[in-house]
């Protein structure tokens, strides 16, 4: 009973934390650039700051990442353990004879390195904006060290994201493996780019003087994210919903089927919400009026999205058709 509790909400745990790091590399090259360009050089202080809450954010989710990743060790161990064998055979065998093992070992590796990366690549001081651009870095000084790490923290989220396809059900699809693996990773971080760095931006992209331009700019760069993320993350859930389900009928006739069903259910509740937000929303962002319903949309947006990411937990405990 326990085991069939923990199993899926550290899945979900997992899948919130490693798409909250993909937000966090989203923002910083791909929201950033655009938003630094929309306030000018002039006003880029606030931004810098966000720059410095995204890094640190990044960190400490990174830290909780790794508390995850020991809870999957003891799900594994739970679902796996035989009574009658000692209990470190059963982990080494784990670690040393499983696919599963040599995943979860990269993943711990990943994840010092990870917080390593987010930890360098907070800005230090008050650099003022000086030298930034639309495709220039947003502080100066130590920049240079700063832009690396943002770098490093890229390619080490973009691996951790492997990580997650190269241990999901993708893995059992026979012929195309490595076609499912890859839908798999490019739908992860295309749900990243669009619900993480949303999410950050809730969070962490206000002003602490309530200035309102410094998230509008950060909206409004994030817009053409979002709307090429809902396009790689439509096309890639379909085509992986259309590799597990073998017929239709598996739709409403088996548990996996089911609960996929409502999965794509609450994702296109996400996607309505956000077409309004962006239909609506965009518009009037500049207003206080519409300033305040963007915020409470992109609420639900985001808590919508939870949803969606619980189910994706319990669907990797369900067994395919």
């Amino acid at each position: 009973m326990t085991e069939s509790f923990l199993a899926p909400v550290q899945q979900w745990l997992l899948f919130c934390g490693v798409l909250a790091l993909v937000g966090c590399v989203a923002w910083r090259f791909a929201v950033a650039p655009g938003a630094a360009q929309i306030l000018g050089n002039g006003r880029l202080t606030g931004l810098i700051g966000v720059e410095r809450r995204m890094a640190t954010g990044g960190l400490i989710v990174t830290l909780m990442l790794a508390l995850v990743w020991g809870l999957r060790m003891v799900v594994q161990v739970a679902g796996f353990r035989d009574p009658f064998v000692p209990l470190s055979e059963d982990l080494d065998f784990l670690i040393r004879d499983t696919f599963w093992g040599t995943v979860w070992v990269w993943q711990g590796a990943l994840l010092p390195m990870l917080a390593a990366a987010f930890w360098l690549a907070r800005p230090r001081g008050d650099f003022g904006g000086r030298g930034a651009g639309p495709a220039s870095p947003l502080s100066s000084g130590d920049a240079r060290g700063s832009r690396v790490a943002w770098g490093a923290a890229g390619v080490l989220v973009t691996l951790l994201v492997l990580t997650l396809a190269l241990s999901s059900h993708a893995m059992g699809v026979e012929p195309g493996r490595n076609l499912a693996v890859a839908a798999d990773g490019l739908h992860a971080l295309a749900g990243g780019a669009w619900m993480g760095a949303l999410a950050l931006i809730l969070l962490l992209g206000r002003s602490p003087h309530g200035e309102s331009d410094l998230f509008s700019a950060q909206l409004r760069s994030f817009s053409p994210l979002a709307m090429a993320s809902v396009v790689v993350l439509t096309g890639m859930g379909t085509f992986l919903s259309w590799t597990y389900i073998p017929t239709l009928a598996d739709l409403w006739t088996t548990a996996y089927g089911r609960i996929l069903s409502a999965k794509v259910a609450t994702a296109g509740l996400v996607l309505l919400i956000g077409f309004i937000n962006w239909r609506r929303g965009l518009p009037t962002l500049e207003t206080p009026e519409g300033h305040s319903r963007i915020r409470f949309r992109a609420g639900w947006e985001i808590t919508a999205a939870l949803v969606v990411l619980l189910l994706t937990g319990i669907l990797t405990q369900t067994p395919q058709p």
